[in-house]
């Protein structure tokens, strides 16, 4: 058995990547939500990986909320780099320290290749965590990114209610494709772009 610990554990795509991994089995998953491991908290931080040491993290904790730089609010802008960045920081480096062979899945977004206008932390801390994952590799680990397009989460309806669902990926299919890097599947240090359009062939491919 292998242990794994996806952060963020109560949204949609973490929630999807521990059902896949459960249905294939020889995996003990473990999925906190933020009551459990607050990934911006440093005690929260050292005191969770000290207890639960994985073989596999998936850096999966995210926020988004667009405003405008002009005028933005300051803690938001706070929230989304202690979330989104210096959370996947903490939590792999915390892990590192019980398992130095870790296996790093980081959950990034398509937003880290994309401009959004009002997106700018949200796009930034994301593209930061790529190369943090290239960084990584070239330091000896085994560490993938894995980047989601238009997704149908609870996190994108609240940003666009009136979306139409239909033209979104499924976080199931979405899974699928974050399996491959659990597996070992993509080279380390390498960036996935998952969309609704290359789903399908990247599962099959």
């Amino acid at each position: 058995m292998k242990n794994v610990v996806i952060t963020g554990g109560h949204g949609d795509i973490a929630q999807a990547i521990a059902g896949q991994l459960r249905e294939v089995g020889g995996y003990e998953v473990l999925t906190p939500g933020k009551d459990e491991l607050d990934v911006t908290d440093i005690a929260s931080v050292e005191a969770y990986f000290a207890q639960h040491v994985p073989d596999i993290l998936i850096n999966n904790a995210g926020y988004c909320v667009p405003q405008s730089i002009r005028e933005a609010d300051l803690s938001k802008i706070n929230k989304s780099v202690g979330i989104n960045l210096a959370g996947t920081f903490y939590c792999t480096a915390a892990a590192l320290k019980h398992n130095p062979n870790l296996q790093i899945v980081n959950i990034a977004s398509s937003a880290a290749t994309k401009v959004h206008a009002t997106w700018s932390s949200y796009c930034a801390t994301k593209a930061a965590v790529v190369m943090a994952t290239r960084c990584w590799a070239e330091d000896g680990l085994y560490a993938v990114a894995i980047s989601p397009g238009r997704t149908r989460t609870k996190m994108r309806k609240s940003l666009y209610p009136d979306e139409d669902q239909n033209t979104l990926m499924l976080p199931d299919d979405f899974a699928k494709v974050v399996m491959k890097g659990v597996r070992r599947e993509y080279t380390s240090g390498a960036h996935v772009n998952v969309n609704k359009q290359n789903v399908k062939e990247l599962i099959n491919g």
